[in-house]
């Protein structure tokens, strides 16, 4: 079942919990109302890391961002998560927040623009970052915030460009998708 938003849990408290006059409310009524808000409110994560210092070819064209391992925490099965391909997959509606970060050496002196972007379902989304390389095995950390609301299923990539086709090392990556309760039902 679905997570329900903050405000369905607010409109089915009349319906689960009318005035008891006439012994309508139940265990079951009870248990499965709780259930409910549990689940709304549980936290549920999937995250992409690379630790070790990998390199990877960069090119001018968006291309995932390729991890080395991949956890997963949902009792709900919220997410799959798949390091090889860069991709975290929620499983249902909901609103979804993401934290990436990590170190990213150039191995050139010439000036590269390196742009990370959060993709979902395939489309880039508006969330990303960008960093400046000017001199050769200058190591950049850098850190970005997202939230994305989905009605649907949807599936959430990191890719990564350069300005200029080259292979940087990339280290201490991590990218998270952290499920947050919904207010509104999506």
């Amino acid at each position: 079942m679905a997570r329900k938003s903050l405000d369905e849990m607010l409109a089915d408290l009349p319906v689960s919990f009318p005035d008891n006059i006439t012994g309508v409310i139940t265990p079951a009524i009870v248990r499965l109302y709780f259930d409910n808000l549990i689940k709304a409110i549980r936290p549920s994560y999937a995250i992409l890391s690379r630790s070790a210092a990998v390199t990877q070819a960069v090119t001018t064209v968006a291309a995932p961002l390729v991890f080395t391992s991949a956890d997963t925490s949902s009792s709900q099965g919220e997410y799959t998560a798949n390091a090889a391909v860069g991709r975290i997959t929620r499983l249902d509606k909901g609103v979804t927040q993401f934290q990436f970060a990590g170190n990213v050496s150039s191995p050139s002196n010439s000036p590269r623009l390196l742009t990370f972007t959060i993709y979902k379902n395939g489309v880039a989304s508006p969330f990303q970052q960008s960093q400046q390389f000017t001199t050769a095995g200058e190591i950049v950390s850098l850190t970005f915030p997202a939230i994305q609301s989905s009605s649907t299923a949807a599936d959430y990539d990191m890719y990564v460009k350069s300005s200029v086709n080259d292979t940087f090392t990339f280290s201490n990556m991590v990218f998270i998708a952290q499920t947050i309760p919904s207010n509104t039902p999506l």
